[in-house]
């Protein structure tokens, strides 16, 4: 999925796969303050909100509370 966000900083963390959930909220919060992690858990079959939100990063866990897909502004 491509997004149409401009973003000043970090858009995209593919290193925070397999990390805890906090510890990786963290370090988006910390990489750049201006946009706001969501957490969506992926094995509750949520889609992607609508519309885009430039200042939302989408966090998809697993049940073990494990970053499961990229983090990325969407």
């Amino acid at each position: 999925m491509s997004s149409t966000c401009t973003v000043q900083g970090k858009t995209a963390w593919p290193e925070l796969l397999g990390q805890n959930v906090e510890k990786a909220v963290s370090i988006i919060e910390k990489e750049n303050p201006t946009v706001r992690p969501v957490v969506l858990n992926i094995s509750q079959n949520i889609p992607d909100p609508d519309p885009v939100d430039c200042t939302r990063v989408l966090v998809f866990i697993n049940d073990n509370n494990q970053v499961a897909l990229v983090p990325i502004v969407r």
